[in-house]
């Protein structure tokens, strides 16, 4: 078996960061569409507005945690999204 460099571990820490930002985003898309869509006096907003401000707190854990992978990979940072194909 063979040891992992530094760089492979920081690239499996930077895949599975991406990987769990695709139900993050979904979950974050579906409270969305909820609080738009109840009222305001509904006692279930508080929670929403709670599940809502914690899914933020996610992201913005996970893309403090991507911006450390990618420093310490010594990748130059981008100032453009990259073009898809």
């Amino acid at each position: 078996m063979v040891a992992k460099t530094s760089k492979d571990q920081l690239l499996d820490i930077r895949q599975s960061l991406h990987a769990l930002a695709q139900p993050l985003a979904i979950l974050t898309g579906l409270v969305d569409l909820l609080l738009m869509e109840v009222e305001e006096n509904d006692p279930k907003i508080r929670d929403l507005r709670l599940i809502s401000e914690q899914l933020d707190n996610i992201r913005q854990i996970v893309g403090e945690i991507r911006r450390l992978a990618r420093d310490a990979s010594g990748e130059p940072i981008r100032l453009d999204p990259p073009a898809h194909p």
